[in-house]
């Protein structure tokens, strides 16, 4: 079994390629060059000046870059500030075992349904202090010597795609906090309210209606001013919510799809693992590997 991720409705293999921790980077790390990987890259210290598809930005602590392949792109590190980053490459392969030239940005405006500003598909981002842990701990697992020494390639391809993972949450969280902040729209302290009453009763069995009595709106405000705040209705954002902790279960924990089902206030399994197999491209079966 090889893990797959569903990019425009292809099933894709992740192949790692490797993932390090530079330091001490002086002056032209990279000429200007394009190649079939995606680079992700966070800039954990110094500083340097970095070319991606003809952007030039100065890079600086906490900083992420996502590139995409083929993008061209140069690192060029600081002599007064040598760099420091953490680096994740790998390859996605089609079925052909062709490196496949998909986009990060694409894929995830595919699965949150809202498209992105320029400001963050054209990169860097900038992580606020509050999700660097998260993020970091991403990192943390590919560099554990454990899986990179003693992982198989399975397991090394289950690590990229936590990464992935976190990284799709902490830039959905960044473009959810800019939305908020250029729209200026109403009701975001009774949404923040509404989020939060979901992530604790993912087992309950929430309906639109309890959710408008929860904060005192009409079934159909709260999804007009909902979808404002979060670019989703509030049922497909409760759906969401459980498909991603779903997947955290299935990779980091034992339990069985029927158990996981049952906790995500799914009572038909079956009916749980056709949801997910929509949402994530395959079925939670096939998380767990033999």
């Amino acid at each position: 079994m090889s893990l797959r991720i569903v990019m425009r409705g292809q099933q894709l293999r992740i192949d790692h390629i490797s993932t390090d921790r530079q330091t001490g980077r002086k002056g032209m790390i990279a000429p200007l060059h394009r190649h079939p990987v995606f680079h992700l890259m966070y800039i954990a210290g110094g500083a340097g000046r970095f070319v991606v598809n003809g952007r030039e930005s100065e890079a600086s602590e906490g900083l992420l870059y996502i590139i995409n392949p083929n993008e061209w792109h140069q690192f060029v590190g600081s002599e007064q500030q040598p760099l420091d980053n953490l680096e994740c490459t790998f390859l996605l392969r089609n079925e052909d075992d062709e490196p496949e030239a998909a986009n990060f940005f694409d894929w995830l405006e595919e699965k949150r349904g809202i498209a992105f500003p320029e400001t963050i598909r054209n990169g860097p981002i900038r992580v606020p202090d509050r999700y660097r842990p998260f993020l970091l701990e991403g990192y943390r697992r590919l560099l554990d010597p454990a899986s990179r020494y003693m992982m198989s390639d399975e397991h090394m391809s289950l690590m990229v795609a936590d990464l992935l993972l976190r990284i799709e949450e902490t830039v959905w969280q960044i473009g959810r906090a800019d939305r908020h902040e250029h729209a200026g729209v109403r009701g975001g302290k009774e949404v923040d309210l509404l989020k939060g009453y979901m992530r604790a009763h993912l087992a309950d069995a929430l309906t639109l209606e309890r959710l408008a009595q929860l904060v005192h709106w009409s079934p159909n405000y709260l999804c007009r001013v909902f979808k404002e705040h979060t670019g989703m209705a509030p049922m497909a954002y409760l759906q969401s919510l459980r498909m991603a902790e779903a997947e955290k279960l299935l990779l980091y924990t034992d339990l069985p799809v029927y158990a996981i089902s049952d906790m995500l206030g799914y009572t038909d399994a079956s009916y749980f693992a056709r949801v997910f197999r929509r949402h994530r491209g395959r079925p939670p079966a096939s998380y767990r590997i033999k």
